[in-house]
């Protein structure tokens, strides 16, 4: 359902300096029935404004508590410039904001916008971030937001109205990848966190030169780290030495992730890496669900698929081991199926790898 005019917030910098962006945003913050996540956008403009050096931002919580740290406001606008580069972007170019502020990804969309001048078209973030607008030049979503857009004919039409769009947090589904190569948009998914300022590297979803390998982007260098996990230098943006707990194959293309360090199952001398096989399994079932290595007697450690009763209603666990069975090969099939009420998630939607 595409969203009303009244739930848009247009900021079009090409057209006006930051003094006027500045009051506007003041004025607008009086405004007693101002929607809070355009406050969260107006307190940012403002907050970018000011003199200070650095700004709040918050980590995701995937991997562990949601802590905040401090970025410089220099190396944000580094990292800005150089997405702006990129992707060919110009003074009155049009982008669209469909994030919440709170997380980078949304912070970053903004900082772009002022330091490259763009007019920028903010909608609520939702799971269906839909609205009446004009050809879009720039946008970021989630994979899961794409998804949802993806089922229906509206939000197909939707996601055509956008020439580049990039997508990050999360892996890009099988089903979901094979739906993006009918998109006429171009497509990118990033690699990156709060801690490099969004995205460090990115790999082209569809078209010709469509690739499995994360291309780092131009001051970014990467290695791998005695463990076989990705540690980043870029200068530019404040980065030095970052060792990562993500599993990487490097080469000549860029590298690819194979999962967490923190994550990967060891069982009877197999190293399974759970985020390739939840991949595979992804669409099988409605259900939320992950994949976690408990202790075994047998195999040291044994793979577990972990899955959410849906509307209180019990999984079939024999139809579930004959769509598994047909999806992976004899080593990633989970030794057992264990379902749970919920599936805990962070607040932007990650899965909380727990049992």
């Amino acid at each position: 359902m595409k969203q009303s005019l009244l739930n848009l917030l247009r900021l079009n910098f090409s057209a006006f300096e930051q003094s006027w962006f500045l009051q506007y945003s003041y004025q607008l913050l009086n405004e007693a029935r101002l929607w809070q996540w355009k406050k969260d956008v107006l307190h940012f403009v403002i907050n970018w404004m000011s003199a200070a050096e650095n700004m709040p931002a918050n980590t995701s919580g995937s991997t562990g508590k949601p802590k905040k740290i401090s970025l410089n406001k220099k190396h944000m606008e580094a990292s800005a410039k150089v997405t702006l580069d990129f992707f060919g972007l110009k003074p009155g170019d049009k982008a669209l904001l469909c994030l919440p502020e709170k997380y980078i990804a949304g912070k970053m969309m903004i900082v772009r916008a002022l330091i490259g001048k763009l007019d920028l078209y903010c909608i609520e973030p939702s799971s269906t971030p839909m609205a009446k607008l004009p050809e879009i030049d720039f946008a970021a979503m989630t994979p899961a937001q794409v998804s949802v857009l993806m089922e229906s004919e509206e939000g197909i039409r939707f996601l055509n109205n956008i020439r580049q769009l990039i997508l990050g947090g999360s892996f890009i589904p099988e089903k979901l990848d094979q739906q993006i190569q009918h998109l006429k948009t171009k497509v990118w998914h990033t690699y990156g966190m709060t801690e490099t300022i969004t995205h460090i590297a990115l790999r082209k979803v569809n078209g010709k030169d469509a690739s499995q390998w994360f291309a780092p982007l131009p001051g970014v260098n990467i290695q791998l780290a005695d463990d076989g996990c990705l540690q980043i230098d870029a200068l530019q943006i404040g980065v030095f030495s970052l060792k990562t707990n993500d599993l990487i194959e490097i080469s000549g293309k860029g590298f690819r992730i194979l999962g967490r360090k923190d994550n990967v199952v060891i069982s009877g001398g197999v190293k399974l890496f759970p985020e390739q096989i939840e991949k595979k399994l992804e669409g099988l079932f409605e259900n939320l669900f992950f994949l976690i290595g408990v202790p075994d007697d047998k195999y040291g450690e044994k793979l577990v698929l972990v899955i959410e009763r849906k509307n209180k209603a019990e999984p079939n666990e024999n139809q579930l081991w004959k769509l598994i069975k047909n999806k992976l090969t004899r080593f990633e099939i989970p030794k057992e199926i264990i379902i749970v009420a919920e599936i805990e998630t962070t607040s932007n939607g990650k899965i909380i790898r727990i049992l």
